[in-house]
Order: C-alpha cells, then sequence, then structure tokens
C-alpha cells in the first residue's frame, strides 16, 4: 500500500472551504494525489484538523492565487 505524503501551503489569499475562514499566513496540509487508486486528496487545518476531501480541479484552482507550497519541511497530521 502507497502511503501518500502530506505537504504544507501557507494561505497568500482569504478564503473559506468547508466552513472554516483561512486567513492569510495560515498554514494548510494538503495530501498528495492517489493517482493509483483515484481517492480524492485530503485537506487538513494548521492545528491538523480533518476539514474535507477535495478534487484535483479544486488544488489546481488553490494554488492560482490562494495557497503557495511552504518554506519548511513537509509535515504529516497525526
Amino acid at each position: 500500500m502507497h502511503i501518500r505524503n502530506i505537504n504544507r501551503y501557507k494561505v497568500i489569499k482569504r478564503f473559506s472551504i468547508s466552513k472554516t475562514l483561512l486567513d492569510i499566513n495560515e498554514i494548510l496540509y494538503i495530501q498528495e494525489k492517489d493517482t493509483e487508486h483515484e481517492n480524492p486528496q485530503k485537506i487538513f487545518s494548521e492545528t491538523k484538523e480533518y476539514l474535507t476531501d477535495i478534487s484535483p480541479k479544486l488544488y489546481s484552482s488553490l494554488l492560482q492565487g490562494f495557497i503557495v507550497p511552504d518554506e519548511r519541511l513537509p509535515s504529516k497530521p497525526k
């Protein structure tokens, strides 16, 4: 079984997802895409709380002006 990495992102533009408002400079964790099993990506809050599943299309949209990869090392939620 392949274990997917979870990458850290910084919010650069305020937005809401799963009834949670994410503000500038908050940190998000997004699980990488599972191309083998077509499982959705999962998104976690700064406190590593599960928020929701996201589609690859939504992930691409977030990368276009809402989030950027954080410079620190990737981390995994507990």
